[in-house]
């Protein structure tokens, strides 16, 4: 059930970010350098989530 709150939680997250606040708030306001910034982040943030997912799987 955790598995999936996370993969859901990742999906949320990339829809409010691509959706919403890219094309909305960043790229208006801070171009194409915040756009850059804002997605390097959210993959960050994605590539924790889903190896916090295979780290636990191992143990």
């Amino acid at each position: 059930m955790k598995k999936i709150l996370r993969i859901g939680f990742i999906g949320t997250l990339h829809m409010t970010v691509y959706l919403w606040l890219l094309p909305c708030v960043i790229l208006p306001k801070f171009g194409n350098l915040g756009t850059k910034i804002t997605v390097t982040i959210l993959i960050l943030i994605s590539l924790i989530v889903l190896s916090s997912l295979i780290i636990k799987k191992r143990e």
